[in-house]
């Protein structure tokens, strides 16, 4: 189960790249870079892309 934290609340949808930390169920942490529209999506799409992801949060966010 994949707990997400959202702390941004962008409401423009514009594309932007946004550096997400994913921390995995053994306490490692992995920075994953993905474009999307929002912190939701960031957060969602870097978690599908390791696949013993504990939880996620935006470092940052970069217009594309």
């Amino acid at each position: 189960m994949t707990y997400v934290s959202c702390i941004s609340l962008d409401k423009n949808r514009r594309l932007k790249e946004y550096q997400v930390e994913v921390i995995t169920f053994n306490g490692e942490s992995e920075i994953v870079y993905v474009v999307a529209r929002t912190s939701e999506e960031a957060q969602a799409k870097a978690a599908d892309q390791m696949p013993d992801a504990d939880y996620t949060m935006v470092q940052g966010c970069w217009e594309y």
